[in-house]
């Protein structure tokens, strides 16, 4: 297998961090959304968007929900981070939407700071997504069953959430070090040291704090 796409990404990162979990090898193409690896990139995705991950026979499955999905079935039910069916799936199911719906909006705050003249960005724009980022985090907050998310398991639910908290914490430390999360930060903290993790440390790439808005 091949992975496409920079660990800069958060989308990227919770493919690549699962992959290392699982212990599944793969090869990865380290390749930006943007600029002169945008045309490579489209030969795997027809809209230049990352994650890919291109199968050993050649197939190419694209979005990282699509992904995990196989990931989850090759590894089979007893390992898989997300449940294969009933109350404890839809549960994992629904933590992950809220955390992929407050790291596209964080994205979405970042890439208007950082592709559009500042006298034309639309400031409501970004403070409706900025608010939606802390409520979403707020509402992860208080999910905890204990250790994890869902209780006495790490689930995807687990890995995504620390995943998207470090990438926030790199790109707007100030905005989130006033967030009220220890428990996701602590989440973080703790996976952040596995091998896991470290085998996936971002790469610098050029959305960088200086434009990531005031802190």
């Amino acid at each position: 297998m091949r992975l496409i796409g920079r660990y800069a990404s958060p989308f990227v990162r919770r493919v690549a961090v699962t992959l290392q979990v699982y212990d599944l090898p793969y090869d990865h193409l380290s390749v930006m959304p943007f600029g002169a690896d945008q045309e490579r990139l489209t030969r795997f995705n027809p809209i230049g968007r990352v994650p890919a991950l291109e199968l050993d026979d050649g197939e190419v499955l694209v979005d990282s929900a699509v992904i995990l999905d196989h990931l989850d079935q090759l590894v089979g039910p007893e390992k898989a981070l997300t449940p294969p069916t009933g109350p404890a799936r839809r549960r994992v199911l629904s933590l992950l939407a809220v955390a992929l719906g407050a790291n596209e909006k964080l994205v979405a705050a970042l890439y208007e700071r950082h592709f559009r003249p500042a006298d034309r960005q639309h400031q409501p724009w970004i403070d409706r997504c900025e608010a939606q980022v802390i409520d979403g985090y707020a509402w992860l907050e208080q999910q905890f069953e204990g250790e994890w998310l869902t209780g006495a398991e790490m689930t995807q639910a687990d890995v995504t959430l620390a995943v998207f908290w470090l990438f926030g914490q790199a790109k707007r430390p100030g905005f989130f070090g006033r967030m009220t999360c220890p428990r996701i930060k602590a989440l973080a903290e703790r996976l952040g040291g596995t091998a896991a993790f470290m085998a996936t440390v971002p790469e610098e790439e050029s959305l960088s704090r200086d434009l990531s808005g005031p802190d």
